[in-house]
C-alpha cells in the first residue's frame, strides 16, 4: 500500500456474461481525499477502470461501463432493491435492500461486493427506476399480497 493510499483491497466478485458466472479481480482503492478508484479486471486481461468521488458513485460509473457490454456484476450492490441511502454512507460499503419489510421500517443491509443471485440483480437504470417506484409506495402496500413496489 503507498503512502497516499487509505485504503486498498482486492476482492473476487462474479461477473455474469450470457448467464455464465465467472470469476473476476475487483481492486479498490480510496486516498485520503474519498477518491475512489475501482479496477475490474476479468480473467482474459480485459480491465475497466472508474475514479470518482466516493465508493457508491465509482460502483455505479464502472457498471455503467460495463453493462453495455453484455456485463453484470452479481454483488449486492448491484441488486435491483439495493441503494445508498445517505450522502454520509457514500464512501461505506454496506447497501440498504428495499424489501417488504423495509416500508414498515424494518431496515435490511448487506456488503456491497458479497454474492447475489445473477435475478436479483440488473442495471443501474433498473435500480434507480425501482428506487423511485419505491418513493411513491405508501406503507400500507407491504400488507398486500406480491411486490409493494411493482
Amino acid at each position: 500500500m503507498s503512502e497516499q493510499d487509505e485504503y486498498h483491497v482486492v476482492n473476487p466478485v462474479v461477473v455474469c456474461t450470457d448467464g455464465v458466472e465467472t470469476t473476476w479481480s475487483l481492486d479498490r482503492r480510496a486516498d485520503q481525499e474519498s477518491q475512489w478508484t475501482l479496477v475490474l479486471a476479468a480473467p482474459d486481461g480485459s480491465a475497466w477502470t472508474e475514479a470518482v468521488q466516493g465508493l457508491w458513485n465509482t460502483f455505479l460509473d464502472l457498471r455503467r461501463q460495463i453493462e453495455p457490454l453484455g456485463y453484470r456484476l452479481c454483488c449486492a450492490g448491484a441488486r435491483i432493491d439495493a441503494i445508498m441511502r445517505k450522502a454520509r454512507d457514500r464512501n461505506n460499503d454496506e447497501v440498504y435492500l428495499l424489501t417488504r419489510r423495509t416500508l414498515l421500517g424494518v431496515q435490511h443491509r448487506a456488503w456491497m461486493f458479497d454474492y447475489a443471485p445473477p435475478n436479483t440483480t440488473g442495471t443501474v437504470e433498473q435500480q434507480e427506476a425501482r428506487y423511485d417506484r419505491y418513493l411513491g409506495t405508501r406503507w400500507w402496500r407491504a400488507l398486500l399480497p406480491g411486490d409493494p413496489v411493482g
